[in-house]
């Protein structure tokens, strides 16, 4: 019988709680919203820091974001729809369906790329065109998008290696406008956003969805600390990067994408997901490969599918284990921010937990987890020590990955632990023992290596 990860998912959840407080403040996040999702269910949920720094708005799993190149696999999925409905072909030439794109460019190269090749970044053309909008958020139109097209826009030929492309995802959105008989935004709105319930998520910036945003704020600068970003509408380049969503609603999604989602609300069949997630190309980035509109990768050896995103004021990413049908969402708002390692260390914590279940279930049972649990300060660093099954875990709050980084602490006597962990420099088997000041029912002091941390609060 297969082992479920429902109690791993569990304690995973408790660590999100004690780690991801932290975290932020070392990291300099101003807020974080994480959520996991197992079997098609939201089962962990959590908003962290602020929305707004300024005005001091708590952020939320409500809470939108802009979710950027999320907005790929958006745009993939209409694509593979439209396929399905027999509108399109994944290997129709783009030039059959917009002449103009060809013909503007009077380029041999122009003529042979194909839908496939647009999906997997494998066309050849240039990243992002000639305008600045990266830099002055005025994002092309699709007449400036029509008309930025010449021989410079193709920088190899298609299939020649992976080459990233905005620019080929906005080209992609006027092939839905074109053969769906709608703009791009109507289309996904019908076809993604209503038929999954998606109630704060949309593929573009207005003034209706800009109440659900958390404020954006860029990279802390020397001698000026952070910028906030306005925000404002990509325009042609919205199937690339101009969606707005938030951890309810990219649940919804990723229960949507799982291979065992066969329910009313299936976005495509199964045959269509595989395609989508299968390898096309490698990135050339160590373990990364792309398919149609998806990053693949592998965390401890299960496949993930998803994708990250930046923007002015956010970074964001997705991933789904489709084979154990689990989701991890992690969004921030500042473009200068750990997400992807937190939701890598999510994703770790869940397998370790699962892995070597043993190691956390054997032993005597520890009675009152909760009087060790919390944050502790020397004058050395921070440790947070959480309850896992029978023993604790502990580890420093800066760290990516806080079960393959932690010390395990195994009960041998009241208040008292043996240390297990990987390092024989970072203290070897020795004790750690716990401390209660006279009336106290929680630990005030944790003491590792001759070195007393004590007891804070958030």
């Amino acid at each position: 019988m297969k082992k479920d990860f429902t109690k791993a998912i569990h304690y995973t959840g408790k660590i999100a709680d004690a780690w991801l407080p932290w975290k932020i403040q070392y990291d300099h996040i101003p807020g974080i919203a994480v959520g996991i999702v197992h079997k098609g269910k939201l089962v962990y949920q959590k908003g962290f820091g602020f929305a707004d720094t300024e005005s001091k708005i708590p952020m939320t799993p409500d809470t939108s974001f802009r979710v950027a190149s999320i907005s790929k696999t958006f745009t993939a999925v209409a694509i593979m729809q439209l396929v399905e409905y027999g509108k399109i072909n994944l290997d129709d030439r783009i030039e059959q369906h917009l002449p103009w794109f060809k013909g503007r460019s009077k380029h041999s190269h122009a003529g042979s790329i194909t839908i496939r090749h647009m999906l997997s970044h494998t066309g050849g053309v240039w990243r992002d065109g000639t305008t600045l909008h990266w830099e002055n958020d005025e994002f092309p139109d699709f007449m400036t998008l029509k008309k930025s097209i010449s021989g410079k826009s193709f920088i190899a030929e298609n299939l020649a290696r992976f080459r990233y492309s905005n620019f080929g995802f906005a080209v992609l959105g006027e092939i839905i406008a074109k053969t769906s008989g709608s703009t791009y935004g109507e289309y996904v709105v019908e076809h993604i956003i209503k038929k999954l319930g998606m109630e704060h998520t949309a593929p573009d910036w207005n003034d209706t969805n800009d109440t659900w945003l958390a404020k954006g704020y860029s990279r802390p600068i020397p001698n000026k600390g952070r910028e906030t970003f306005s925000p404002m509408e990509t325009k042609a380049y919205a199937p690339a990067t101009g969606f707005l969503s938030n951890v309810s609603d990219l649940a919804k999604y990723l229960a949507a994408l799982s291979m065992n989602s066969r329910g009313i609300n299936t976005l495509l069949t199964e045959a269509s997901q595989r395609e989508m997630m299968k390898e096309y190309t490698s990135t050339r980035e160590a373990g990364f490969s792309y398919g149609l509109g998806f990053d693949i990768y592998s965390i401890q050896k299960r496949k993930i599918v998803g994708h990250s995103g930046s923007f002015a004021g956010f970074i964001t990413q997705i991933s789904l284990d489709v084979e154990n049908d689990i989701g991890v969402i992690t969004l921030t708002n500042t473009n200068d921010s750990s997400c992807g390692f937190i939701n890598d260390g999510l994703f770790e914590s869940i397998y370790e937990i699962f892995d070597e279940e043993n190691k956390y279930g054997e032993g005597m049972i520890l009675q009152d987890q909760d009087k060790f649990e919390g944050a502790y300060r020397s004058r050395w660093d921070d440790v947070v020590v959480v309850g896992i099954d029978t023993k604790l875990i502990a580890f420093n709050p800066k760290v990516n990955s806080p079960t393959r980084k932690g010390m395990l602490l195994k009960p041998k006597g009241r208040n008292k632990f043996l240390i297990d962990v990987n390092s024989s420099f970072n203290t070897p088997p020795e004790f750690a023992t716990f401390a209660f000041e006279r009336g106290e029912k929680q630990a005030t002091t944790f003491m590792s290596s001759a070195i007393p941390a004590t007891r804070i609060e958030e």
